[in-house]
């Protein structure tokens, strides 16, 4: 077993060249720490570590691409787009983290072109990414997203919609309260709420006589958010009507909420 380097004094001298090759040390916690010393050293360890993006170690490459996003420095947008365009999905994955860590603009019409990308979790990270840009270029790549085959997708591409300054974005995230999946029903109704989409009024109401639980208990959420004499009195209504205690106490807090 290879021995476990001193970092600390690597960092204490600034020992560029230690701390990256104790980014390919067989033991996942050594390479973590180092990546950590080299994000400490902040703009200092730069060169080094964008030098070692282009690295034949696959574990250097992914160290120093983490370590680039942690200390944030703009100069590492261009040498980790062309980078994106090369390598494989499990790398490919680290450096669309590290781009949304960055939060330069520059990245965003890259990472629109990974939403439509054959891989799952490279589809799945760019469209959590483009959530931390809430930027209007990403609207129709995340749209377009709703309709992934995977639900994990799906979801997300309700979560980073939601982040963007635009109203009419309730029509399309409100479709998928019809969606196959569960968690991606909750993820849109939550999403009206959070919206404060009142043209989703009736999808809501609806959904409060779901077979469902969680859809019921997502739906009162979402109408409590919105608000009105009509939401309270289809939820007094609902009360009457309801079986579950988990979702009449969603309904009572709803109801003390709108009161009050």
């Amino acid at each position: 077993m290879q021995d476990i380097p001193d970092l600390e004094r690597m960092a204490r001298e600034k020992d560029l060249e230690g701390l990256i090759e104790a980014l390919a040390h067989p033991r996942a916690h050594v390479r973590m720490q180092a990546s950590d010393a080299l994000v400490e050293l902040g703009d200092i360890a730069l060169d080094a570590l964008l030098s070692g993006v282009e690295h034949a170690n696959l574990e250097i490459r992914k160290g120093c691409i983490r370590s680039l996003g942690g200390i944030g420095n703009p100069r590492a947008v261009p040498v980790l787009l062309r980078r994106l365009r090369r390598e494989e999905a499990g790398v490919s994955q680290l450096i669309i983290d590290a781009l949304a860590e960055l939060g330069d603009p520059r990245a965003v019409p890259a990472l629109c072109r990974m939403t439509r990308n054959s891989s799952l979790i490279l589809r799945y990270n760019a469209v959590r990414a483009l959530g931390s840009f809430a930027d209007r270029r990403s609207i129709p790549f995340l749209i377009d997203a709703l309709s992934d085959s995977a639900n994990i997708v799906r979801l997300r591409a309700i979560d980073s919609l939601s982040s963007i300054d635009e109203p009419t974005l309730w029509s399309p995230i409100s479709e998928l309260m019809s969606d196959p999946s569960p968690g991606v029903r909750a993820q849109a109704a939550r999403a009206m709420g959070k919206l404060k989409a009142r043209g989703s009024l009736h999808l809501l109401l609806q959904m409060l006589s779901s077979k469902v639980e969680t859809d019921r208990i997502e739906a009162v959420r979402a109408l409590a958010e919105l608000g009105g004499e009509e939401v309270r009195r289809s939820l007094e209504m609902a009360r009457i009507l309801e079986g579950q205690e988990r979702v009449l106490k969603e309904i009572d807090r709803a109801l003390k909420e709108l009161s009050g």
